[in-house]
């Protein structure tokens, strides 16, 4: 686990239960993020490990409370080099 996890867990750990916990898992790859939709890969290992972390220190009871995961995409390449033709600023208005 992660610096950036371990301190989600502990920050989780600490607050009341019965309240919604969420778990930031940072940023990672395309791909990684697509298998964590479908429920497989590291990514759902990691989230599967910090659940399991919490239940064990007790935030999280056996039924059913609100666990919210947050995942960012890490921006491609291809992304930063492609021109936006599209500008939402209309500067020839005839208002």
């Amino acid at each position: 686990m992660s610096a950036t996890e371990a301190e989600a867990v502990k920050t989780a750990a600490n607050a009341e239960k019965g309240i919604t916990c969420v778990i930031d898992l940072g940023e990672h790859s395309r791909t990684r993020v697509r298998r964590l939709r479908r429920g497989e890969g590291r990514l759902m290992e990691k989230v599967e490990d910090a659940v399991a972390a919490l239940q064990q220190d007790g935030v999280l009871s056996a039924s059913a409370q609100t666990v919210v995961i947050v995942v960012r995409q890490e921006p491609s390449l291809s992304g930063m080099f492609s021109r936006d033709d599209d500008d939402d600023d209309d500067d020839d208005d005839d208002d």
